[in-house]
């Protein structure tokens, strides 16, 4: 008898590897020098914050420099009162101040910085509460009783927004649809092209003290944190520097 031996083949599954996007690589020494060079052509004091889509800071001018907030608390005090109504401490569709709800004033006070409805909110959370809860969140430089903040305080919360710390993700959407149909237009957003998607908070005391704190998304998905805070700078100062940014981050992801 002869005996036969039967060799048997295993398939061999080689796994499909998808392949991943590069992420442009940021040069932060030329995003540095960006910054600088404008900081030496505008007048009055200027702080600027940039930080990635991971809230890692990019580069910067003086962000620790405290201002007057203006208008900007209302954006910290949005986002506690999304916080509060993600909790479910309180009822979004009471109606609040005047004949809006509590949902409709956390939206005027950011597209159209509504003063009734935010200065209610604020003295309800309390002024130095509020500011311990915002310490403990990474903001040093501000304090919502002195009111004053600073441009990496605010790129802080910005960041929080734009990566949905914190915040459910209808309240992320709507808090988003705020700011991206704010409806003072003449700094950041008169500098970036409509290429570039503004979502954003300014604040301001006449037109020396000139804050506009922002996430921009470029067409090509990327996002980023800009933060302002001026004094004595001007609107148009501002615009430029957006500008200069969009045509920077258009030159790295080429």
């Amino acid at each position: 008898a002869v005996e036969r031996s039967e060799s048997i083949e295993q398939e061999v599954v080689i796994p499909v590897v998808e392949e991943v996007e590069p992420q442009p690589v940021i040069d932060t020494d030329g995003l540095q020098s960006t910054l600088d060079t404008w900081n030496r052509s505008v007048n009055g004091t200027a702080s600027v914050v940039i930080l990635d889509d991971s809230g890692d800071a990019l580069a910067s001018i003086n962000p620790d420099e405290r201002y007057f907030t203006a208008s900007i608390y209302k954006l910290y005090v949005a986002y506690e009162g999304y916080r509060q109504v993600d909790a479910g401490a309180v009822d979004a569709d009471e109606v609040y101040q005047g004949s809006n709800t509590r949902t409709e004033c956390l939206d005027l006070m950011i597209r159209e910085s509504d003063s009734p409805c935010a200065e209610k909110m604020w003295a309800e959370f309390g002024k130095q509460a509020t500011t311990d809860t915002l310490k403990s969140y990474g903001l040093t430089n501000t304090d919502m009783t002195g009111l004053y903040t600073s441009a990496g305080d605010a790129a802080i919360i910005l960041s929080r927004i734009m990566n949905g710390d914190g915040l459910s993700e209808d309240s992320q959407s709507v808090f988003f649809e705020s700011m991206r149909t704010q409806i003072y237009r003449d700094a950041l957003n008169a500098g970036f092209s409509d290429q570039v998607t503004v979502y954003n908070k300014i604040g301001f005391r006449g037109q020396n003290e000139y804050h506009d704190t922002a996430f921009i998304e470029l067409e090509s998905g990327e996002r980023f944190v800009v933060s302002v805070l001026t004094d004595g700078v001007g609107t148009r100062a501002i615009a430029d520097l957006a500008t200069q940014l969009e045509a920077f981050f258009s030159q790295m992801i080429q």
